[in-house]
Formats: C-alpha cells, sequence, structure tokens
C-alpha cells in the first residue's frame, strides 16, 4: 500500500500538469507558419500541334516566350485556324484551357490565374513563313503547277477534270486561290499542293481571276454572278447577279470592288456586302478586261473599240479612247507613271482587223505610242525596270521600251494569249504552243529555263512568290504594276 499523498502535493501536480499545457499550446503558436496564397502564374511548356492532333517537326516550328507573350512561327501553308495548343502552367487557372481547338489567324489571350487571385495576360501570335521561289501557273492540260523559280524543276502539281488556264491566281499567308474551267474555286495549300477546300460556282465555268482582300475571295462566274467567299471557309458571304457571264477578274480597292461583265457593263460595289454603288454602261461587253483603279480612276476595255477612264467614286466618265472598232475585250490596263498601258485584239465581228499595243496618258487619253500594229493581242502587259512584256498573235513575246514603245527584244514561244509576269529580272510565261513555260532573261530574252507542258496548249498568267515572300502576279489582275 502507497502512502497517502499530500493535499499541498496534489495541488502542486495539478498547477505543474497546467503549465506544461499553457507551455505547449505557447510553442505551438510560435512554431506555426501562416498559410499566405501562392502568387505564382506563368505559362510554361508551350507547343502547338495539328488539327489532327499531329505534331509539328522540330524544325518546322519556332517557340518564343517572353514575360508576357509568346510568338510562334510554323510553316509555309499551315492552318492557323485549327490549332491545338498544349501547355502547363504554374497557377491555379488559365482561360482558355490547354487542349482546346483555337484559331490563331488572330492574337489569342491567356489569362492565368494565381491562387492569390491576382491575374497575368499572355498575348499568344501566331505567324506562318512564306512560301518562296515557286512560280505557280494553270494549264490548258488540267494541271495547276508549282514551279522553282530558279531551276525549273516541279515542286507540285494538282490535276482536275478541267483546264486551269484562265484564272490567275492569288497568294495569302500560305494559301493559293484560283478558279477552273470545272467551275470550282480551289483553296490550295502553298507549299504542298493540298485542297483546303473548293467551292462550284455555278456549272458554266470559271474565268476570272480570284482574287483575295480582307479575308474574302472575290471571283467571277461564267454563271453571270460575282462571288465573295470566305477565305478560310470557301462559304459563300454575298453574290451579285448581273445579266451575263463574269470573266473579267475584279480589283478592290478602299472596300469598293470593280469588275466588268459581258452585259457590257463596269460595276461598283461594296466589297462587304455587296450592294451596288454605281454602274457604267459601255458600248460593248467587259470580257477578260480586269479594270485597273488608280489615283480614284478605273480604266478599262470593252469590245466596242473603247478604253474608258471613270471615276471612281461616281461612275462619271472621264475620257474614253477609240481604236478604230478593234475589240480591247481581251487586255487588262495596267497603269504606270500615268500611262495606261493596253492592248487591242480584233475587231468583232468580222476578224479582219488586227489590234496594237497602246501607251495613253492616264489623265487625259492622249495617245503617247502605239507599237506592233497589225498583230493581234489577246492578253495583257506586264510592266518592269523601264519595260513593257507582252505576247502577241504573231507567236512572239515582246519586251518594249516603256518610255517609246521601242522593240528591246522579242523570241518565238507560241504563247497562245498567255500574259507574261516578272521578277528580279526574270520574265516568267506560258508557251502552249510549243509545249512549256518559260523562265527568260528581262534584259535579252535568253531562256534560263523551261518547263515541259506537252499536253498544255494554253496557260493562264503566271503568279511568283519570290525568296522575300514577296507575290508578282500578270498583267490580268488589272492592277498597277
Amino acid at each position: 500500500m502507497y502512502p497517502p499523498v499530500s493535499l499541498a502535493k496534489r495541488i502542486f501536480s495539478l498547477f505543474l500538469s497546467f503549465s506544461l499545457i499553457l507551455n505547449t499550446i505557447s510553442c505551438g503558436k510560435e512554431g506555426a507558419e501562416e498559410f499566405i496564397p501562392d502568387s505564382q502564374k506563368e505559362i510554361v511548356n508551350f507547343s502547338l500541334k495539328k488539327a489532327d492532333g499531329s505534331s509539328f517537326s522540330l524544325s518546322d516550328i519556332i517557340i518564343s516566350v517572353k514575360e508576357d507573350s509568346i510568338k510562334v512561327s510554323l510553316p509555309a501553308g499551315t492552318d492557323v485556324t485549327q490549332l491545338i495548343p498544349e501547355f502547363s502552367i504554374t497557377g491555379k487557372s488559365v482561360t482558355p484551357v490547354s487542349g482546346t481547338v483555337q484559331n490563331f489567324s488572330v492574337p489569342v489571350i491567356y489569362t492565368v490565374k494565381a491562387e492569390d487571385g491576382i491575374t497575368k495576360k499572355y498575348v499568344v501570335v501566331v505567324t506562318v513563313s512564306p512560301v518562296s521561289g515557286i512560280v505557280y501557273i494553270g494549264c490548258g492540260d488540267k494541271n495547276f503547277y508549282a514551279i522553282d523559280a530558279a531551276t525549273g524543276t516541279l515542286k507540285w502539281k494538282y490535276t482536275g477534270t478541267q483546264s486551269f488556264a484562265y484564272s490567275g491566281a492569288t497568294y495569302n499567308n500560305g494559301v493559293l486561290y484560283v478558279g477552273g474551267i470545272d467551275s470550282y474555286v480551289y483553296a490550295f495549300n502553298a507549299q504542298t499542293g493540298a485542297v483546303l477546300w473548293r467551292y462550284k460556282a455555278g456549272d458554266t465555268g470559271i474565268e476570272s481571276d480570284a482574287v483575295y482582300a480582307n479575308g474574302t475571295i472575290y471571283v467571277g462566274s461564267n454563271d453571270d454572278n460575282l462571288y465573295a467567299l470566305d477565305a478560310t471557309t470557301g462559304t459563300v458571304k454575298w453574290r451579285f447577279l448581273t445579266g451575263a457571264n463574269v470573266s473579267a477578274s475584279p480589283v478592290i480597292v478602299n472596300g469598293v470592288i470593280y469588275f466588268g461583265s459581258s452585259d457590257s457593263k463596269l460595276y461598283a460595289l461594296n466589297a462587304e456586302n455587296g450592294q451596288l454603288k454605281w454602274s457604267f454602261q459601255t458600248g460593248e461587253m467587259i470580257n477578260q478586261s480586269g479594270p485597273s483603279v488608280v489615283n480614284g480612276v478605273v480604266y478599262v476595255g470593252s469590245r466596242d473599240g473603247y478604253v474608258y477612264a471613270v471615276n471612281a467614286e461616281t461612275g462619271v466618265e472621264k475620257w474614253k479612247f477609240a481604236s478604230n472598232g478593234i475589240s480591247f475585250e481581251q487586255s487588262s490596263p495596267t497603269v504606270v507613271n500615268g500611262i495606261v498601258y493596253i492592248a487591242s485584239w480584233y475587231n468583232v465581228p468580222g476578224f479582219n482587223l488586227k489590234g496594237s499595243l497602246y501607251a495613253l496618258n492616264s489623265n487625259t487619253g492622249a495617245l503617247v505610242w502605239e507599237a506592233l500594229p497589225n498583230t493581234g493581242i489577246s492578253s495583257s502587259p506586264c510592266v518592269a525596270d523601264g519595260r513593257v512584256f507582252i505576247t502577241g498573235d504573231d507567236l512572239y513575246i515582246h519586251a518594249l521600251n516603256a518610255a517609246t514603245g521601242a522593240s528591246v527584244w522579242k523570241k518565238q514561244i507560241l504563247a497562245n494569249s498567255a500574259s507574261a509576269a516578272v521578277a528580279k529580272g526574270i520574265v516568267y510565261v506560258g508557251g502552249g504552243g510549243t509545249g512549256h513555260i518559260y523562265a527568260l532573261s528581262a534584259d535579252t530574252g535568253l531562256e534560263k529555263w523551261k518547263f515541259a507542258i506537252p499536253q498544255g496548249l494554253n496557260t493562264s498568267c503566271p503568279l511568283i512568290i519570290e525568296a522575300s515572300g514577296e507575290a508578282h502576279y500578270a498583267g490580268d489582275s488589272g492592277a498597277e504594276s
């Protein structure tokens, strides 16, 4: 039996236990760390995949992540409207989230939220490397070709069901747009030739160039309509019905689209919605003569044997130039340094008089010079480095002094109405009659290379994308060179 414990000792023991408990509690408070929400909010390990989930090769994609921006460079022809971003973050959340398809044709803003509630924004900008050093040209052998501009070797071709020889191609951000006699408008990956989309504009064929402006493709059809198509999807935004086929190529300036129709009228429409601003009546059809718009004036040729200059805002005639009844329907005017260059074809009907190449004062319509008389010309002039390049029904391509009309050189290639384009001192032109596409020295006409098209009797206007990514078009676009 244990001896009894005194009351004092019991009291002391209780006091000691209570003190130990208090001391333990006190020590616990002093040693605990107060919880502070994390402020980190970064995007790390950012990458992009294609819409099908496949990855880009390491050599094709360049990604730069900076303080508040991410820049991505992708190979030419990439569809940036359907990309899948993959990344991780340091933080609580992010919007939009990783792994969801995004349209990167415009900058995309990602907002990262930290645990403390503070956010940080990243701007992701995706660009596409330009296609370079390629000649694009359609042919009567049902092929559309991409040819190395330096060597003349084939890069790719697309084979359709009918000719590609009438509609000149347009390039934008890695994509080519062109029409075919099969009535389809095509969007091709410029690097690979893959068809991104196609749209059938009627059933009677397309001879008009497919022209790009502000996310829209404008193209005339032989079903009498001018179409505005979404450049990304090919869906119709609007269409405008004329009184006859629209084989002449359009041009877009300051939000207005100008084009001619075989109903003899020149039209000006609001490019956004297709509403008519004005129309100008000529004496006969406007067929294949795409207008040129320079300094507020529209220039166009008609079968009635006149070149017209019309106020671009009002549609009021400024002047007209007569060619003694020989049609201007096959040539698009090119305006350079105050001179309008345009060619006449034949008298219609009759076809017993052959046309010439003209240089006209753009302000007055006065004749500056006439060259290649009695030739018959169904192509458009291209002006570069002080020379005019044009093909004629005499089977030659001609280089003339742009100031005087004097001959510099000529070469027999049997162009069969093909128009030429010039880039970096080289003339590119189809010679369907000889079964070739040519690259010639702009200075001498000497052959750099030729590409065989044995079944191609005619070709479209060439489009050249040079090494810098700059596009060079033939005169058929009706644009200022």
